[in-house]
């Protein structure tokens, strides 16, 4: 008898309007620690920047959520990252993973995401500015499998940049 893997606890898909509330009630339910190494000092979220994060043209910006489904068919957003416009040839993200769920897979799965999202525009690399002292999005990065180049620290802020082609771009 063949055994099957287990089914992952949660879902990654592309956002949509719907998610709005979903969305406002997961910044709201991070801890203080975490919501500021996503946003780097920001308080809560307004309404207004959550109804952009769930409105991406998913041509130029994109944005993925990981939820769990109860038993009961309720939805609950676990993870968050967006995808932005950054330089030319590249793509900025941004990503938070409830405490909770933190270290369980979250993260990498909404990277993987990411990355194929962004190969499938052409884009050459995805970058990242977090806070230097961030280790688990610095871990995220350095495993996404693919080649990563960090900055020198400045005002607290690492930039990653993960190569998306066969040139690494250089670090700005």
């Amino acid at each position: 008898m063949e055994l099957l893997p287990a089914p992952r606890a949660y879902e990654v898909r592309a956002i949509a309007p719907a998610d709005r509330d979903a969305l406002a009630r997961f910044y709201a339910g991070l801890s203080p620690e975490s919501r500021h190494a996503r946003f780097h000092g920001a308080g809560p979220l307004a309404t207004a920047t959550c109804r952009y994060f769930c409105g991406p043209d998913h041509a130029t910006r994109e944005g993925f959520v990981a939820e769990t489904v109860g038993i009961d068919g309720r939805r609950e957003v676990i993870g968050h990252l967006c995808l932005e416009p950054g330089e030319p040839g590249a793509v900025e993200l941004a990503v938070a993973v409830a405490d909770s769920w933190q270290r369980r897979g979250v993260g990498r799965a909404l990277l993987a995401a990411a990355i194929a999202w962004a190969e499938a525009r052409g884009a050459a690399c995805l970058t990242a500015s977090m806070l230097s002292g961030n280790a688990a999005v610095l871990n995220l990065v350095r495993f996404a499998g693919r080649p990563v180049s960090l900055s020198a620290a400045e005002g607290g802020v690492v930039e990653a940049r993960i190569a998306l082609r066969d040139a690494l771009p250089h670090a700005a």
